[in-house]
């Protein structure tokens, strides 16, 4: 028999025992969608029609392997967990892993094929029974959902079924004090801030101002006479080096994209020609190119 503070280490918690569930839930329609892709090239109507008797003996192997053998179900084993009964702690009684079985298998079956056998009985003296389900399988709807809620509060009894069988899912093995661990939070804290703060610098740095200050120091200026234009100039924005478009000047030799020498110069108002280092006068020195034949 456990101690106290034995019993306390094998307490699973709530989202351990969540986990598992949906861990139980998985593995069931793992199997039914490997089992739906051995029957896919049969009669299209063979799986729907004994689909409830198929996964009935999917559940009978799965609780004949899990908790018939080692008192946990498939979900429960990956994390850790295991029955016992919630009274002493002990392992499950053999009459609690057959009732469980019954439950997770015989009721599984009735509720499937309720709707078929309510439709054999209805003429019948068995009607009554049909009823009779049907009204306790509402009533059980409505149990489980309070039974979940006490769950949530207490941390307990997860399903209605193990409150009645006096199961409980606990820890394999008691559990150490936990050690928290806050590098992580303080990393992740760390990097937030220096995030933020980026977001809020970097708006205010004018890219274009320095890279138009470097472009001036790096290349070396050419002739600026608008007499001196090129037939090639008109062919090559001095910005962006693509075909301009809306060729644009600014009372240089050089002809730019109207985006281009708009954009530059809306964001630098010192801006000057990238190739000859002409400062505009203004945005009133945008003009459109115009080509002299002579």
């Amino acid at each position: 028999m456990a101690s106290n503070t034995d019993k306390k280490g094998l307490l699973a918690l709530r989202v351990s025992q969540l986990d598992s569930s949906e861990l139980d839930n998985e593995i069931l329609q793992i199997i039914k969608a490997q089992l739906s892709n051995v029957f896919k090239f049969l009669k299209s109507d063979f799986l729907p029609r004994f689909e409830p008797e198929l996964n009935t003996i999917i559940r009978l192997l799965i609780w004949k392997y899990s908790v018939l053998s080692n008192d946990a179900t498939l979900g429960q084993q990956m994390l850790n967990l295991k029955y016992r009964n919630a009274s002493n702690f002990s392992p499950l009684h053999t009459r609690q892993r057959w009732l469980f079985g019954a439950v997770l298998v015989g009721l599984k079956w009735v509720q499937e094929r309720s709707t078929e056998l309510s439709a054999l009985t209805r003429e019948t003296a068995f009607s009554w029974v049909i009823g009779f389900l049907n009204m306790a399988e509402k009533l059980l709807k409505v149990a489980s959902l309070v039974n979940f809620l006490i769950f949530l509060r207490n941390g307990k009894y997860q399903f209605l079924f193990e409150r009645l069988l006096g199961i409980r899912a606990t820890f394999t093995k008691p559990q150490s004090v936990r050690q928290v661990s806050f590098e992580f939070m303080t990393r992740e804290l760390l990097w937030h801030g220096f995030s933020e703060f980026l977001f809020f610098v970097l708006p205010l740095i004018n890219y274009r101002r320095i890279q138009n200050f470097f472009q001036k120091k790096l290349h070396t200026p050419s002739s600026s006479n608008p007499s001196s234009r090129s037939l090639n100039m008109y062919k090559e924005c001095a910005i962006c080096g693509e075909w301009p478009t809306m060729p644009r000047e600014v009372g240089c030799a050089h002809v730019f994209c109207y985006y281009c020498i708009k954009s530059n110069m809306m964001a630098d108002s010192t801006y000057s020609c990238p190739s000859c280092s002409y400062k505009p006068n203004g945005m009133k020195s945008i003009q459109q190119v115009t080509v002299e034949i002579s």
